[in-house]
């Protein structure tokens, strides 16, 4: 029961903080705060899809106990998660670090620098369509961190932060 207590807890504290109209970044922010300690989570990030530009923006990059500058890179170079997520337009799941490896997990500098590494990581895409906007990026040190349920309350987080970012897709019919 307290689990669902918590669940309910983080989905309406969600909805009092995301509002259309905030930025990428913004929204981020909001969502981190929301969620951050409930999930246990050891970071987090926004990134923004610019398909025509061919670019993966970080607008929100929460790692090391901070959040950090993490550059841009090109969606056509790279094939980590982050881009996995954005081109079969679907969450992924990563339990293990070992697992994260052989789905072709890219460590950021402050992991290989600190040792840090989440066993944890899962990707969630933002927007309808074939294009998504972007993605949400939960992870956890902890290995298997995240249960089904979990997940459909981050899906739903995100789900969320897709209608404040494109409130005219959340009007159609």
């Amino acid at each position: 029961m307290r689990h669902l207590d918590q669940d309910r807890d983080l989905l309406l504290g969600a909805v009092e903080r995301l509002r259309p109209g905030f930025s990428a970044r913004e929204l981020g922010e909001a969502l981190m705060e929301v969620c951050f300690k409930p999930l246990g989570l050891a970071c987090f990030y926004v990134a923004m899809a610019d398909w025509e530009g061919d670019q993966l923006e970080f607008v929100l990059y929460h790692e090391g106990g901070r959040v950090r500058q993490h550059p841009a890179r090109r969606l056509s170079e790279r094939a980590g998660l982050s881009e996995r997520v954005l081109s079969g337009n679907r969450a992924i799941y990563i339990r293990t670090m070992e697992e994260g490896h052989a789905a072709g997990s890219l460590l950021t500098a402050a992991e290989q620098a600190t040792g840090l590494i989440p066993h944890s990581w899962y990707g969630v895409p933002l927007g309808r369509g074939a294009r998504p906007l972007g993605l949400v990026s939960f992870q956890s040190f902890q290995t298997d961190a995240f249960s089904e349920s979990r997940r459909r309350v981050m899906d739903a987080l995100a789900a969320l932060m897709s209608t404040c970012l494109c409130p005219e897709t959340a009007q159609r019919p």
